[in-house]
């Protein structure tokens, strides 16, 4: 194997987070790196554009990160956060395919955003293991397009190859799965905290089969919309209720895990992105403690193909 470094971004609370791993006979996470930006992407993210006046800003709080870590990748990737990106799970009739469900997940779109043109998205869409024989469901994601020309610009000014744009939560998949491979064939609940929010969703066999966003202003809203995911899981005849849960995202206290634990009697843990991979002895020990805060950069770090 040619060897190769894979730098993965995301932004969490008004910080960057960066990752990089090294791809070569073995996988090796080379930096783990933090810093304040100028600009929030979860609150700005919808209003970016390549003609963005604070692209130049996030270019060089990004690339003076980069110099001063000393990471040498040629790749990078991005993970969104969930607030300007359009999440849903929508019913469709199972005989609809091709360009007929193309257009009927469009329509349902436009019925969220009518105002906006169905050219500002770029939409992705696969199904979800089925409910009954007529009835499927998509899970749909919208990401304005502007936002990935910011990006794609960001990568050109960094003379970097732009690899992957992905969410926040969903890109942490692979980070759980690397470090927790046992948990592969069962369903577990992965839980992404953010500031005003919770992202719950459940993964069975290496794939996400639901999705549910939460709004949370405190840890204690948090908690509760963690105990309501569980209810909403355990009323789908579809679903199995899941064997352990798995936090990440905001300063995670230490409590919580074991709070939620007792509470729910379903195992929880901080997720630990680094419990299995080998890890270079230069990263800073703070970072390591608190991995779960890097967990999307590191699982889009993860990705070469």
């Amino acid at each position: 194997m040619t060897s190769a470094r894979y730098l993965g971004v995301s932004f969490l609370k008004g910080r960057i987070q960066l990752a990089e791993v090294e791809h070569a006979k073995t996988v090796q996470l080379t930096t783990l790196a933090e810093r304040e930006t100028a600009l929030d992407f979860a609150q700005a993210g919808i209003h970016l554009t390549p003609e963005h006046p604070q692209l130049n800003t996030f270019v060089k709080e990004l690339g003076e990160t980069i110099k001063q870590n000393k990471i040498s990748t040629t790749h990078i990737s991005f993970a969104l956060p969930t607030e300007p990106v359009f999440i849903n799970i929508i019913p469709v009739d199972s005989s609809l395919k091709g360009p007929d469900l193309s257009q009927y997940v469009q329509w349902e779109v436009d019925q969220y955003f009518p105002n906006v043109p169905p050219r500002d998205f770029l939409t992705t869409s696969q199904p979800l293991p089925e409910k009954a024989d007529h009835i499927k469901e998509l899970f749909v994601v919208c990401v304005r397009r502007g936002m990935v020309g910011f990006l794609q610009k960001a990568a050109a000014q960094l003379k970097l190859k732009l690899h992957l744009v992905d969410v926040d939560h969903f890109s942490t998949e692979k980070t759980l799965l690397q470090n927790y491979p046992e948990v592969s064939d069962h369903p577990v609940a992965l839980l992404g905290l953010r500031y005003g929010g919770v992202d719950a969703s459940l993964v069975l066999n290496g794939s996400m089969i639901d999705y549910r966003a939460f709004l949370a202003s405190s840890s204690e809203e948090a908690k509760k919309s963690i105990h309501q995911y569980l209810k909403y899981l355990k009323e789908r005849n579809s679903v199995k209720a899941p064997s352990a849960m798995f936090l990440h995202g905001n300063e995670i206290a230490p409590e919580m895990p074991k709070t939620l634990h007792k509470e729910t009697g379903v195992q929880c843990v901080a997720l630990n992105a680094v419990r299995k991979l080998t890890a270079s002895n230069k990263l800073y020990k703070p970072f390591v403690q608190e991995s779960y805060r890097f967990a999307a950069a590191i699982g889009l770090a993860l990705r070469r193909a």
